[in-house]
């Protein structure tokens, strides 16, 4: 994923090279409640999404980037992380109540500090910035009520690509 300069203390990466979150295991799986994996298909939701880790330093306090994109109009449940987050859109929209954040946008997120969003119209791509090399994602959306406009979005994002 990286290459570095020991001697100069300098770190490239390369986009192409970067493994998945899953992959790469920076991110514990998200909690979903049993009841919501077992009357969902939950598959659209890794369908209309990519999440990659550009950058992950050493030690559990290294730096790390993430890319992600999101089809058209997907959803991501209310959730924390246990890390502080930076992030910065690249392209097209995310929609956090009222407010629409577009390319040059960002927001910055407190570890633990419970959030969600959705992809305008055209989709989003965003960079997130962490000061932590491995994270947890506790999800608060726990009823399949909740969950149902979450797939359904991510079904209709991933049929649009």
């Amino acid at each position: 994923m990286s290459e570095t300069l020991s001697r100069r203390s300098i770190t490239f990466f390369r986009g192409a090279d970067a493994a998945s979150i899953d992959d790469d295991g920076m991110m514990s799986p998200p909690d979903v409640p049993a009841e919501v994996r077992e009357a969902m298909d939950l598959t659209p939701l890794h369908t209309a999404s990519q999440v990659k880790v550009l950058f992950k330093g050493e030690g559990p306090d290294g730096f790390s980037l993430v890319y992600a994109k999101f089809g058209p109009g997907y959803k991501l449940p209310r959730h924390s992380h246990n890390a502080d987050c930076l992030y910065y859109v690249i392209s097209g929209q995310a929609r956090m109540g009222s407010r629409i954040l577009e390319p040059g946008d960002g927001l910055f997120v407190k570890a633990d500090q419970p959030y969600a969003y959705q992809a305008g119209p055209d989709g989003i791509e965003i960079l997130e910035f962490r000061a932590k090399t491995s994270i947890d994602m506790k999800v608060f959306d726990r009823t399949v009520e909740r969950w149902t406009p979450i797939v359904a979005a991510a079904a209709a994002a991933a049929m649009s690509e």
